[in-house]
């Protein structure tokens, strides 16, 4: 069975604290899980989500990580959409997150890179028609290093987008708790599930991971 393939872009800033960017996905413009908790993400060609994972299509185990490339590419400088990487990262922030302006403006820049991809069937229990979709969930980790107080408070594809904590984040993954990272949200509307948000997740335990091996080393 073909699977639909979609980008989840972990977006990363260290200043002034580490932190990652969250969002409510809003039910007037998402088919698919509205209402959701999730990071940005934007639906892609399979036979590219497969590039960039660098994996064959039967070798991607169920709910498994592949490596991907982890080639470190730019974007919000130029040429930075001549790589497929920079390109989909200015997508997204053009097309989702009503950036391009400062895109192009340079007040938003930062490196990105392949973290891996997830294999699963994603259920819609509150979607529009509840469907099953057998989803290919690339990775892709976007680390601002200017320009993060230039992220909206919302959009037309997200009621609400907010940098958090790390670790709250993971725990809000955890305890299926989306008010724990938006507690104005209604709990009768807002919850918290998904690959993308498992995307992310991997993404956060595997830096504390590698900051724990730094200092033990």
């Amino acid at each position: 069975m073909d699977h639909e393939a979609v980008a989840a872009f972990v977006f990363l800033c260290e200043d002034p604290k580490p932190q990652v960017l969250a969002a409510i996905r809003r039910p007037e413009s998402n088919d698919r899980h509205p209402g959701v908790v999730s990071v940005p993400t934007i639906r892609i060609p399979r036979e590219l989500a497969l590039q960039l994972a660098c994996v064959d299509p039967m070798g991607i185990p169920e709910l498994a990580g592949g490596a991907g490339s982890g080639l470190r590419r730019a974007f919000g400088v130029s040429r930075a959409t001549t790589t497929v990487e920079g390109l989909l990262v200015e997508t997204v922030l053009s097309k989702k997150l009503r950036m391009g302006d400062a895109l192009e403006a340079g007040l938003v820049t930062g490196e990105c890179y392949v973290d891996g991809v997830l294999r699963g069937d994603v259920e819609d229990p509150t979607g529009r028609d509840g469907s099953i979709e057998p989803t290919l969930m690339v990775g892709l980790v976007a680390r601002v290093l200017s320009g993060a107080d230039a992220f909206p408070a919302g959009t037309a594809s997200y009621s609400a987008l907010s940098w958090v904590d790390p670790y709250e984040f993971v725990m809000a993954w955890r305890t299926r708790d989306g008010q724990r990272l938006f507690p104005d949200a209604s709990p009768l509307e807002v919850c918290i599930r998904g690959l993308c948000v498992q995307a992310a997740v991997r993404v956060l335990d595997r830096q504390d991971a590698d900051v724990a091996h730094g200092l033990s080393a």
